[in-house]
């Protein structure tokens, strides 16, 4: 295990992706450790980890975000939760909160809501006269929602990893996305009043009806996801088929917006996210093999119940492992490296996979906005063409408030399990 360690700390170290990190780490391993037999495995391994039911959600569900996203539909949510919450004080950065909750039942990926609510609202609140890094440290955390709220392609991830029902973690991020709503508007609306950020007149209700006509079908979807699991019309798998079904039919009949270049970029854009996906799953499948071999799972279960049995520490343990973890690796990488373990700790402290999985979730998704990584830092920070390090600087009481969420969400389980409980049987 010492050679797989060392290889895997030297490559990353060398900046090479983690896709590649886990494929050379293995070899190495198998290599250096007089193993060679295994290396006729890797192909097996690689082809059997994406050879998963499940795992075609994928490819639909980001097809279906890239089909509703064409045309400005992006601009249309955001003047449908505008009509509703500008007209209070910070109005636009309530905008940014609630219009990523929107887009969350779409796109299924923080970076896409990070950079499609920062291109269309940054510039809008800066002439505002909102602070810019404020604006962009608001939307950046807001994406965090964005995996909480179904079709999370994160969830989906974890859950071919782990064997957890798609269907009930998906149900089960639905509070805990609202609840980081409302804390980051409760924020949102302290910090317009100290700082004394514009409100704006608000629409007749000709503009409300119109606006939300117009949003109508985009909002649906997650509404069709989750109606059509909970009612056993269809799977986790054939819901998101249906769900790029309807964003092509939307799209290119009700809103008349897709044009063949469009579907085009969609198709394609499709097809380099699922490949980047599919090939980290393929290889995870080589490391968890790797790790099967050794037995690291049942040996760090073990070694944490050495420590302690008190459940209370084993789970604050876990969460500030996985915070570390994720400040160095993206999200894949940190489930990758840690499933096979924590479904061990899990069951070891009689932890429910739903309520193990959204906690697991939130925690490794809030790597996106804290440093050195930040994927969705450098995103807005690029958008607002402002430095990473003062956006960090407003960003910090906003990851704040994620932190408490995250540790109400592990210690709170009935917050994650009420609804799926109640939906799915």
């Amino acid at each position: 295990m010492v050679w797989l360690l060392s290889v895997f700390a030297f490559t990353i170290l060398m900046g090479i992706p983690v896709i590649f990190v886990l494929g050379i780490s293995a070899l190495a391993y198998f290599v250096l450790t007089g193993q060679p037999q295994y290396l006729l495995v890797i192909p097996q391994r690689m082809f059997a980890g994406v050879d998963q039911f499940i795992l075609l959600a994928i490819p639909l569900f980001v097809l279906a975000g890239a089909l509703m996203d064409t045309g400005g539909l992006t601009r249309r949510l955001l003047e449908f939760a505008n009509a509703f919450v500008g007209r209070f004080r910070g109005g636009t950065s309530l905008t940014a909160i609630w219009g990523s909750f929107l887009f969350s039942g779409i796109s299924g990926s923080a970076a896409a809501d990070a950079a499609a609510m920062g291109s269309v609202l940054i510039p809008d609140m800066k002439k505002q006269g909102y602070d810019v890094n404020y604006a962009a440290a608001l939307i950046a955390v807001a994406s965090l929602m964005d995996p909480l709220i179904p079709p999370s392609i994160t969830m989906i991830i974890y859950g071919a990893l782990s064997g957890t029902s798609i269907a009930k973690l998906f149900i089960g991020g639905i509070v805990p996305g609202i609840l980081l709503a409302l804390s980051l508007t409760a924020y949102a609306v302290f910090i317009a009043h100290k700082r004394g950020y514009p409100r704006l007149a608000p629409p007749s209700l000709a503009q409300i009806g119109r606006l939300t006509l117009t949003a109508l079908p985009v909002l649906f979807l997650p509404v069709l996801i989750v109606v059509g699991i909970r009612g056993g019309a269809f799977t986790a798998t054939e819901a998101a088929a249906i769900a790029a079904i309807y964003a092509l039919v939307v799209a290119a009949f009700w809103y008349r917006v897709l044009t063949w270049a469009h579907l085009r970029h969609a198709l394609i854009a499709t097809a380099v996210i699922s490949s980047a996906i599919y090939l980290l799953i393929a290889m995870a499948n080589i490391a968890a093999f790797v790790f099967a071999l050794e037995r690291l799972p049942q040996n760090i279960v073990a070694g944490i119940q050495q420590l302690t049995d008190n459940r209370v520490l084993i789970i604050l343990m876990v969460n500030l492992a996985l915070l570390v973890l994720g400040m160095f690796l993206d999200v894949a990488g940190v489930l990758i490296l840690t499933v096979p373990a924590l479904v061990g700790i899990g069951a070891a402290i009689g932890m429910d996979p739903v309520h193990l999985g959204v906690m697991v979730t939130f925690n490794t998704i809030i790597g996106f906005v804290h440093p050195p990584l930040g994927l969705c830092l450098f995103i807005v920070s690029g958008v607002a063409k402002s430095p990473i390090e003062k956006v960090t600087m407003q960003a910090l009481p906003m990851i704040g408030i994620a932190l408490a969420l995250l540790m109400l969400i592990a210690f709170v389980p009935e917050l994650v399990l009420f609804l799926p409980n109640l939906l799915v049987k």
